[in-house]
């Protein structure tokens, strides 16, 4: 088990936690009677808020993650692991009246994959207390229009609480499960975001634009005030009112692409804890993701700050 060694996190990370059911390689050829085949099927807990959680704190950052588990064996697996990476897990909410989400991802040979979600209640029941903000250095809304952060007046409420106190406040976009939110829905919640991380299918989705540029002119006139589109294997793009750069992907051989979105936002916001520059702190995150990739799983790929200091110090980011 990790040990903590500070008071007050430096992060409060909320949004969704689950169970991923990895099926890879899976051949819907090879039916006989009801059975296919795959490559391999395992467990590994995910869930943006559970990836970047942990990631920041093998990076070195004290975190509080703030989630919705109901009370099963799936959820007593999580909220273990959680406090085992030395996370604060004193505000998970656990409640009787829902099943901790299990969600099974389809990987293909190339590393692309499709997941299979449920309906949930869990944005019933996400309560957060003013107090959680104080001293908090970043608030990251961690899956942004997911249960249980698909409430409009709790998105609100949150973004809202978060910079009255002071925190940098960031959010990672997901597409809508149920019914969706709309960015004219959360016009004033953006207001407060300093930092939003979509990806191209998600701002494309949100924006009803398709050029890059023009997705994050979209969000930063709600107010927005830095925007950073993840492009996949091309990369990424930001954009605030001052400057726009593209930052290209690092050429690696993608095994598994879960969670590489949350490894990128999670390695941004290391970053900007400790105070780098914009584009350092992408080259730093886009490292998170190649090295995310190379492994089976959300968070089987990123151990240690060193190891990403490494990878970044092999390939000279600066000539790009």
């Amino acid at each position: 088990m990790k040990i903590r060694t500070q008071t007050t996190p430096e992060v409060l990370c909320i949004g969704q936690v689950l169970m991923d059911c990895i099926i890879k390689g899976w051949n819907n050829t090879s039916c006989k009677e009801r059975v296919q085949t795959a490559d391999s099927v395992t467990l590994s807990p995910g869930g943006d808020t559970f990836n970047e959680s942990v990631v920041l704190s093998r990076l070195g950052h004290s975190v509080r993650t703030v989630c919705i588990l109901g009370n099963d064996l799936t959820g007593n697996i999580l909220a273990n692991l959680l406090a085992d990476s030395g996370i604060y897990t004193d505000y998970i909410i656990r409640n009787n009246t829902v099943h901790t989400p299990v969600a099974p991802l389809l990987v293909n040979t190339d590393g692309n994959r499709k997941s299979l979600n449920a309906f949930s209640r869990l944005d019933d029941f996400l309560q957060i207390s003013p107090s959680l903000f104080k001293r908090v250095r970043i608030v990251s809304l961690a899956s942004l229009f997911r249960p249980p952060l698909t409430r409009p007046e709790t998105i609100t409420a949150i973004c809202r609480e978060a910079k009255a106190s002071g925190a940098i406040v960031t959010a990672d976009t997901k597409l809508p499960l149920q019914t969706p939110v709309t960015l004219e829905d959360i016009k004033e919640a953006l207001s407060y975001i300093d930092y939003i991380f979509p990806n191209e299918e998600e701002a494309r989705f949100y924006t009803k634009k398709n050029d890059y540029s023009d997705m994050a002119e979209v969000f930063l006139n709600y107010g927005v005030k830095n925007v950073i589109i993840k492009t996949g294997q091309n990369g990424c793009f930001a954009k605030n009112h001052k400057i726009s750069l593209s930052l290209p992907a690092f050429r690696v051989t993608a095994t598994d692409s879960t969670g590489a979105g949350d490894n990128f936002a999670a390695g941004f916001l290391s970053a900007l804890l400790r105070g780098n520059a914009l584009k350092d702190a992408l080259a730093f995150a886009t490292a998170c993701a190649a090295i995310c990739v190379q492994s089976v799983g959300a968070t089987s790929g990123v151990q240690s700050r060193v190891q990403v200091e490494k990878f970044l110090s092999d390939t000279d980011y600066r000539a790009i």
